[in-house]
């Protein structure tokens, strides 16, 4: 056989196989590790499942290749960004970089990525391989930002800010769609001054107002409040994803019976929208507080600082984390991506009267109040073993150079 005709069943084989995988990428994004099956893949394929073990014995293995290929794409970006010298422009490259495949995916021209949401729930074998990669992915984003001349950003900044931008790409999955794929470039540059160089204008000092009260521990006795249920179906769902937090593993976290639940609850979409309404009145609740402050940027600083130290501390239950969109039932999806929205356009109005008024910098102010509300809602948790091992580490190695600028001193 001629290597041509060699070449042939090679390029049929190949073709196929992006084919499963781009099908793959799309059925676990929209229903998660739990709902993610060959069955799946192969109805939305229109093709009998056998037909793609032939391609993929174990869903697991599909899934850890689809998690794979997004890594890897990631790494390609990176590896851009690294060869540039300068910190902020190895961050900028990387944003860039981002946002230019987002742009190819949105125009046909490359596969979708898969999101990250649920990587820590694969199976199998496939499970360490698969995260081993996902985490050297965080190292490599926070070398981004390593240098001689800034020794201040010193390994703990560095690990909190990858986690950030990790969130801020990932979230734009959100909003991205509002934007024209021509527009993708602008949004880039956009995001990554923001990161650079933060939102506060020249001059302008950390505020350090008493933070916002949003809620105290919940108490931990025996008496089972619905309360409890909504701090214990968000601690799940952030953890193991919207799936992932069956009403079994609710009941057990609170150790309660199903019967118990029901008595509380409706059912679990009940449950979700209910956490999902406590994330969005916490979120209204340092706003509307923060806005008696004076000028935009003290009102955008005491509205992000007071949420990003409720996330870390969680005394009072922590608000769902972004990704607990991933496989959200369609309909409930759209609700709660409607009321980000209208948050979203609410710290952008913040952020315009800051512009207005000349506390806050000149800057696109809806991306602004996107990368706001990751800023919060990625904040690193204070648990033990864990860092930052204080409230001080928290404000000054996360949560100020979020706002002032990741280089600043």
């Amino acid at each position: 056989m001629t290597a041509a005709a060699q070449s042939k069943p090679r390029a049929r084989y190949a073709a196929k196989r992006d084919a499963i995988m781009a099908a793959a990428t799309e059925v676990f994004a929209q229903q998660g590790m739990s709902g993610f099956t060959l069955a799946a893949v192969a109805k939305r394929m229109d093709l009998h499942p056998v037909s793609l073990t032939y391609y993929f014995k174990r869903k697991e293995d599909l899934a850890a290749a689809v998690l794979h290929d997004t890594i890897g794409r990631f790494a390609a970006m990176l590896d851009q960004a690294e060869a540039r010298s300068a910190p902020a422009d190895r961050l900028t490259t990387f944003v860039a970089a981002y946002f230019e495949t987002r742009r190819r995916i949105a125009l046909g021209e490359e596969g979708p990525l898969a999101p990250f949401s649920e990587v820590y729930l694969i199976e199998g074998d496939q499970k360490q391989p698969v995260i081993d990669a996902f985490e050297a992915l965080y190292v490599r984003i926070g070398r981004l930002l390593k240098s001689e001349d800034t020794p201040w950003v010193a390994t703990l900044r560095r690990q909190g800010l990858a986690r950030l931008v990790v969130n801020l790409l990932t979230w734009s999955d959100s909003w991205l769609p509002a934007y024209a794929p021509d527009d993708y470039g602008r949004v880039a540059a956009r995001l990554a001054d923001i990161l650079v160089n933060g939102l506060a204008a020249q001059g302008r000092a950390w505020p350090g107002l008493p933070l916002v009260d949003l809620g105290g521990p919940v108490a931990e006795n025996d008496e089972v409040t619905r309360d409890r249920f909504l701090v214990a179906a968000t601690k799940l769902i952030n953890r193991e994803g919207y799936r992932g937090a069956s009403v079994d593993k609710i009941s057990a976290e609170l150790k309660v019976t199903k019967g118990s639940f029901y008595h509380h609850n409706s059912d679990k979409d009940e449950l979700a929208v209910a956490c999902f309404q406590r994330t969005f009145d916490l979120i209204e609740r340092a706003r509307r507080e923060a806005g008696k402050a004076g000028s935009g940027w003290e009102r955008l600083w005491l509205a992000v600082v007071s949420l990003g130290m409720h996330q870390a501390e969680g005394g009072g239950g922590r608000i769902l984390r972004h990704h607990a969109l991933a496989a959200v039932p369609t309909a409930m999806r759209r609700r709660m991506l409607l009321r980000f929205q209208q948050i979203g356009n609410s710290f952008a109005g913040i952020i315009s009267d800051g512009i207005a008024d000349g506390s806050i910098r000149p800057v696109d102010p809806l991306l602004a109040a996107y990368t706001s509300m990751v800023v919060f809602n990625a904040c690193l948790p204070l648990e033990p073993k864990k860092t930052p091992p204080s409230t001080e580490g928290v404000i000054e190695e996360y949560l100020r150079p979020c706002l002032l600028g990741f280089f600043v001193k």
